[in-house]
Formats: structure tokens, C-alpha cells, sequence
């Protein structure tokens, strides 16, 4: 496919249109999907991301979680006090500096991880289905290079 021709540059949408606009389409399906995925258990998918990265790497502290989210600290912050209230996470202070809190989850969210974890798993088949490891592989390289071309 060409990125431009004379023939389509006057077309709209041209096909690379389309193809954008598909792949901007997906990560909204997802969301969506994945938020109705984790309705039962109260939580949303971004509750449950950052829920994810502090099961993974206890004591992280909202500045961390707020780039790993890609979020405003502002936005980590209202998400780490929903789980606070849903009692999932907690914050303890930085042993080094009291003006720091450190996020760690709670016996609470250890104990619901399996059925998160299947649950998401799930979303992640249905999104996944009927590729194989070779096609996933060729996937994660495409999705790579789109990324590597942004940033050049």
C-alpha cells in the first residue's frame, strides 16, 4: 500500500484513513469490553491497571504510577483513593521521605488476583482468537515499528 498517490490524495477517506481509523477504533473497543469485563468486580480498567503494577511492584508512588498509566498524577491520585476506598490498596509512607507515599495492596487485592487475572485472560483470548504465537509475534513487531516511526 502507498502512504500517498496522486490517484487517491484526493480521495477521502483514502484507504491509509480507513486503516487509522480502524486502528484508533480498537483501543475504544477494548475499554469498553474490558470495563464491562471488570463491572462485577467494581472496578475499571483503570483501576485495574494500576491495580496491576502495584501487585507487580509493591510501594510504587503515584508519580510512578501516574507514568506508567500515562495519566496525570491528579488522575492516579482519584484512582488510588477509589481503591483505597474499596479497600485494595493502601499508602504507607516513603521511609525516606514523609512527603512520599508509597502504594501497596492489600490482602483484599492479593486474594481477588486469580479471578482478575482469569477474567482478563479472558478478554484477552476473545481479543486474541485464532492467532498463533508466530502471527502474535509478527503482531507485537508491527505495533513496534508503528511506535518506533512515532517517535522518530
Amino acid at each position: 500500500m502507498k502512504l500517498v498517490s496522486s490517484s487517491t490524495a484526493s480521495l477521502f477517506p483514502t484507504p491509509l484513513d480507513e486503516l487509522t481509523f480502524q486502528f484508533e477504533d480498537l483501543p475504544r473497543l477494548l475499554r469498553r469490553v474490558v470495563d464491562e469485563a471488570l463491572q462485577g468486580y467494581d472496578l475499571s480498567r483503570t483501576q485495574w491497571r494500576l491495580l496491576a503494577y502495584v501487585l507487580r511492584q509493591e510501594g510504587m508512588t503515584q508519580t510512578e504510577l501516574a507514568r506508567c498509566l500515562e495519566v496525570e498524577r491528579a488522575s492516579a491520585g482519584l484512582a488510588i483513593d477509589s481503591l483505597e476506598k474499596k479497600q485494595l490498596v493502601s499508602r504507607q509512607q516513603h521511609p525516606e521521605d514523609r512527603r512520599v507515599w508509597r502504594i501497596v495492596p492489600t490482602q483484599r487485592a492479593r486474594g481477588l488476583l486469580h479471578e482478575l487475572r482469569e477474567t482478563v485472560d479472558e478478554v484477552y483470548a476473545q481479543l486474541f482468537a485464532g492467532f498463533d504465537d508466530a502471527e502474535l509475534a509478527q503482531l507485537r513487531g508491527f505495533f513496534d515499528r508503528i511506535a518506533r516511526n512515532l517517535k522518530d
